[in-house]
């Protein structure tokens, strides 16, 4: 029963197996990459009708990218079912190529490469589809296609694996000044690497969590290849061209992901073998973005996809190489800025790569150009990349504080896609909120127009919470929503108040946070957000009085996380020493409590920590502290980094709470650059 999940169907032994001539193959491969390329330039029904009508293998995984592109921006449950058929076609027809090309080895009618065994663009082929499925079933809702598609990544893994040994040991022999001749096979005597071509019949024989059978790591080496350009003398054949980018792509890709996970994740990927490699990740993908096929682009979209969101999104990274491309904390500006303006070259008809513009001046504190980029007339036909157009437009205007506008944008989010409804309408009724109480000292009619909107979204967005799911499980943001407005309708029933006056702290502002668009904002802007927040103090606010300490302490949380944004890290760090960790953590504990406040204080003391060190300071600018009014004058760096750890080790060691799947994302990345500041600095700080 477990075959279909690992590899294609195989052929029986008397079955007739198709000759195809390298040249037929080579105009298959160039046909659909020509093909399936359109799609990133939004022309869908163009890469559909070019990729029809032919049946091999690249054809077939051509359509399966486009219908897995589609599912991945958009999340849409028919959409990915769809792309989950296609993949498992793809992989199928792949397998059956990779076998056709071992049966042939003596023939003349197949590919011969100089790096690459025969038959390893059908291996790469399947990896591709075992990858693209693997991640179409974590997202799915259901938790037994979730559970399918970890399976699926380590097969893709061990196929990948074997790829880039080839070319490990091709490059090997070339500098030897040796003729190197592949194997006939993907080195198929290794356990590991059988997994990888003949999919096994039961799971007793894939040796998950034991090291000695193949257990996924990351400690194979990168080939000298990634050194060469597409213009080097290795790369004279485009079989091989889409071998190299594509392996790169997708190895990339695999250990990008599985450097990411938040800790709880990551332990129990590690169980089974999992482990990432960030460093080497990026090295492949920037290595595939160089190519001008379909591998390069997905790898561009990926690294501008990380840079501008995941990497904008976490607070603490690793320092920056001085003087290499502009890099800020692990943003290389220069490099990336590059990296879109040949893709937009390339595909000037796609709103996805303005999208990604959009993001990346989003991403460098042009927010205003952000949003106006995204303010346009023209429409993507594709629905997943117009929906997410609207959202990023939704969000900037939420970081500008343009609330009619962010409510608007948001409600059309909701017409747009289904994935997170609840959310839309929550942050669309708190847009309201937030022009009720600017509005009702001033306009009491526009005050009341803006109440009575807000009343009827919130009433509106739990009935779409719970419809979508991820590993089976309900979405964090669905939760979270549900149980901030039963709170807000708890309080306005015990103080006898209506549900606008029983909202607490800033719900906008706690949104920013979460999205971390403070990081985004001029100081001017952060300004505006100190200014809003401060509405919870003043006198406009009849209920300040009775707010209890665990309300008052998400204020000072959010405080404290814009004053680290306009670089004030003692005010910050003083905040949350005397507001949140004088507190007894059952405070945040309860029916309808924030349990997120006390684990994302100790994240975010270890930021400040991480920021207000002399080496982040000579990097990046901003104030520097007089002696006498900075703890950290005269601290050694190491001090500071200890103690930043222990913050971040508390953090991931925090029992399970609302936000942890989101900052436990931001935990990963910091203790990893507080792992390479300790190999950097010959040190080893004990937490």
């Amino acid at each position: 029963m477990f075959g279909g999940w690992f590899g294609g169907k195989k052929s029986s032994p008397n079955s007739s197996v198709q000759s195809i001539d390298p040249q037929s193959e080579l105009e298959d491969l160039l046909h659909a990459i020509e093909g399936a390329e359109l799609i990133l330039n939004d022309d869908v029904d163009g890469a559909e009708e070019g990729l029809s009508g032919r049946n091999s293998a690249f054809h077939m995984l051509g359509k399966a990218v486009v219908m897995f592109i589609r599912a991945t921006l958009g999340f849409e449950q028919d959409i990915m079912r769809q792309a989950a058929d296609r993949l498992n076609d793809a992989e199928n027809k792949a397998y059956s190529d990779q076998q056709r090309a071992k049966s042939n080895l003596q023939s003349s009618d197949i590919y011969r490469s100089e790096i690459y065994a025969p038959g390893t663009e059908f291996v790469l082929c399947q990896a591709m589809a075992q990858l693209m499925c693997a991640v179409v079933g974590v997202l799915n809702e259901s938790l037994t296609e979730s559970i399918k598609g970890f399976y699926k990544l380590r097969k893709a893994y061990f196929a990948l694996d074997a790829v880039l040994k080839m070319e490990e040991k091709f490059m090997q022999s070339r500098q030897a000044g040796a003729k190197n001749t592949p194997s006939p096979t993907p080195s198929l005597k290794e356990p590991a690497e059988v997994d990888a071509v003949d999919a096994p019949e039961d799971l007793s024989k894939l040796h998950l969590a034991d090291p000695g059978h193949g257990a996924v790591s990351s400690r194979t080496s990168t080939s000298e290849m990634i050194n060469h350009d597409p213009d080097s003398d290795i790369f004279k054949n485009p079989i091989d061209v889409f071998v190299h980018s594509g392996a790169s792509f997708c190895f990339g890709v695999l250990l990008l992901l599985i450097s990411m996970v938040p800790p709880a994740f990551a332990r129990l990927l590690s169980i089974v073998g999992f482990h990432g490699n960030k460093d080497r990740a990026l090295k492949l993908l920037w290595q595939s973005s160089k190519f001008e096929n379909l591998p390069g682009a997905i790898a561009a979209l990926t690294l501008l996809g990380y840079y501008n969101a995941f990497v904008r999104y976490c607070d603490i990274m690793p320092d920056s190489v001085p003087g290499k491309d502009g890099d800020i904390q692990g943003y290389p500006r220069g490099r990336l800025e590059a990296l879109l303006t040949r893709m937009r070259e390339r595909f000037p008809k796609s709103q996805l790569w303005l999208l990604e513009e959009s993001r990346m001046n989003g991403a460098n504190k042009r927010l205003d150009v952000a949003l106006d980029l995204l303010c346009t007339k023209e429409h993507s036909p594709l629905k997943q990349v117009e929906a997410l157009k609207v959202f990023e437009k939704s969000l900037n205007a939420m970081y500008l504080h343009k609330y009619e506008q962010c409510a608007d944008a948001f409600i059309e989010c909701a017409d747009l896609n289904s994935w997170s409804r609840s959310l839309y309408y929550y942050i669309a009724a708190t847009c309201h909120i937030s022009l009720y109480r600017e509005f009702a000292g001033t306009d009491p009619e526009k005050a009341t127009a803006h109440a009575e909107r807000a009343v009827k979204l919130l009433h509106k967005a739990p009935r779409f919470a719970g419809t979508k799911k991820f590993m089976a499980r309900q979405l964090p943001f669905d939760i979270f929503v549900v149980r901030k407005i039963a709170k807000w309708e708890a309080r306005a029933k015990e103080w006898n108040v209506p549900l606008v006056d029983a909202v607490g702290v800033d719900p906008i502002e706690e949104m920013i946070f979460f999205w971390n668009g403070h990081s985004r904002m001029t100081h001017e802007q952060l300004e505006d957000s100190l200014t809003r927040l401060s509405w919870s103090e003043s006198d406009a606010n009849k209920t300040w009085s009775r707010e209890g300490p665990e309300e008052k302490g998400i204020y000072q949380v959010l405080r404290a996380a814009v004053l680290r944004s306009m670089r004030r890290h003692e005010e910050a760090k003083d905040i949350i020493r005397a507001s949140i960790f004088t507190l007894d953590r059952s405070v945040f504990k309860g029916r309808h409590k924030d349990d997120w406040v006390y684990p994302v204080a100790h994240f975010e003391m270890a930021a400040n920590l991480w920021m207000g060190r002399p080496t982040y300071v000579a990097q990046h600018g901003g104030p520097v502290p007089k002696a006498s009014d900075s703890e950290n004058s005269g601290t050694p760096e190491k001090e500071l980094v200890r103690e930043c750890k222990e913050n971040l080790q508390k953090a991931a060691r925090w029992e399970s709470y609302e936000q942890e799947a989101r900052f436990g994302l931001k935990v990963t990345a910091a203790l990893e650059a507080v792992a390479k500041w300790e190999d950097q600095n010959s040190t080893k700080i004990e937490g």
